[in-house]
């Protein structure tokens, strides 16, 4: 049996080589048939369960003695990548002393590597856990989280959950929300030597930026949270106009609002929808429409935070302790699927993952090889503690 638990580093490197980047046909299906085949070989209970044709999500569960009465723990991360881009040979991992360098070791099959390794140390080690230990890699995580989603309607539910995208190994105790918000200005188009019988929806999203930045970010600046830091909002696109002769008659900006757990999304949506209509106060030719960008069409991406008081945390403190390294509790600086288990599920959730998270989606995506065996053995520790 033992041959077949594999280090971490081998298995980072074999997923790597596996391609689940996003459109691709089939995206999940030869990953999930690999992790499949691992813990089958282990005798390990696995399963997959297919969302969208070649779109699965894959399980494996140590079931624990006592499993109606005890805690349990949910390891989960995602099996998709993003695409190679301009990363050369981004499907072909190599290694040098310290890291395994590819498209999605960071992000984020090294840690499903080692949370795979540490569900193999703990059944050939023949330590009988009283709660259930689960593994799910999901599905879709880089676009519409199709994943996550049936995991939350379908279960299996677990009282605690580990989502091991990359944060160094620190414990992110939470993240926050997010939107992405288009704001549509509509103008009426004229002859540029015309314009005064013209409305420049150009001129009016600039009306529009200026109290954003004048009136709105100062207030968000103020809202503060002790670990998720302060609420935040970015310009990221704006198009509009025909050409420079033309009044433009449609402009739009797409923007990325990150909330606090004081803030509400139906809030951020009002707030920008006041500006709108004191803009239109001023002058009714002002005209504007605030819409999600997604239409609705995904789960609410609202923000968390895990109290540190939680047996999650402290479980989590000792682990990484005991790995002789001081814990270091933080937020995680993007969106995950924890965002999506605490608001779908009674799981309590942390982030904690093996990786820098400033190098992924980059040509520079690589992972610590240490991290991978530290990352296992904290996973190991943690279900021992939790699943009692």
């Amino acid at each position: 049996m033992k041959q077949w638990m594999m280090d971490p580093v081998t298995l980072t490197k074999e997923m790597t080589a596996i391609k689940s980047y996003s459109f691709m046909e089939q995206q999940e299906e030869e990953i999930s048939k690999y992790i499949l085949d691992y813990f089958d070989r282990l005798g390990i209970t696995t399963w997959r369960r297919e969302i969208e044709p070649g779109r699965y999500n894959v399980f494996a569960l140590l079931e624990g003695e006592e499993r109606e009465t005890s805690p349990s723990l949910l390891l989960t991360g995602h099996l998709d990548t993003v695409p190679a881009y301009d990363f050369e040979n981004a499907f072909e991992p190599r290694e040098d002393e310290e890291y395994v360098y590819g498209r999605g070791t960071c992000d984020m099959k090294g840690a499903l590597a080692s949370m795979m390794y540490a569900m193999a140390m703990l059944k050939t080690s023949g330590v009988k856990l009283k709660g259930d230990l689960l593994f799910c890699g999901v599905s879709d995580e880089e676009e519409a989280g199709i994943g996550t989603r049936s995991l939350i309607e379908t279960g299996p539910e677990t009282t605690y959950a580990v989502i091991g995208e990359p944060t160094d190994l620190h414990i992110a105790l939470g993240h926050k929300g997010l939107e992405w918000i288009e704001i549509q200005f509509k103008g009426k188009k004229v002859h540029g030597g015309a314009q005064d019988s013209g409305v420049n929806a150009i001129m009016m999203a600039g009306r529009f930026l200026h109290k954003l930045e004048t009136e709105y970010l100062p207030k968000l600046n103020q809202r503060t949270h002790p670990i998720l830091g302060k609420a935040t909002l970015n310009i990221g696109t704006i198009v509009g106009g025909d050409q420079p002769s033309t009044v433009a008659d449609d402009c739009k900006i797409r923007l990325d609002r990150r909330c606090l757990t004081s803030e509400t999304i139906e809030q951020v949506y009002a707030e920008l929808q006041e500006l709108v209509d004191q803009l239109h106060e001023e002058d009714p030719k002002f005209q504007a429409e605030i819409r999600d960008v997604f239409g609705g069409t995904t789960l609410p991406h609202i923000p968390f935070c895990t109290e540190e008081t939680s047996p999650l945390v402290k479980a989590a403190q000792a682990a990484v302790a005991a790995t002789g390294e001081t814990p270091v509790l933080t937020s995680f600086p993007a969106w995950s699927d924890a965002g999506f288990m605490t608001a779908g599920t009674k799981s309590q959730c942390i982030i904690m993952g093996p990786g820098e998270v400033s190098v992924a989606h980059s040509i520079h995506e690589r992972i610590s090889k240490k991290e991978l065996y530290r990352a296992a053995d904290i996973y190991l520790y943690m279900a021992k503690e939790l699943c009692k």
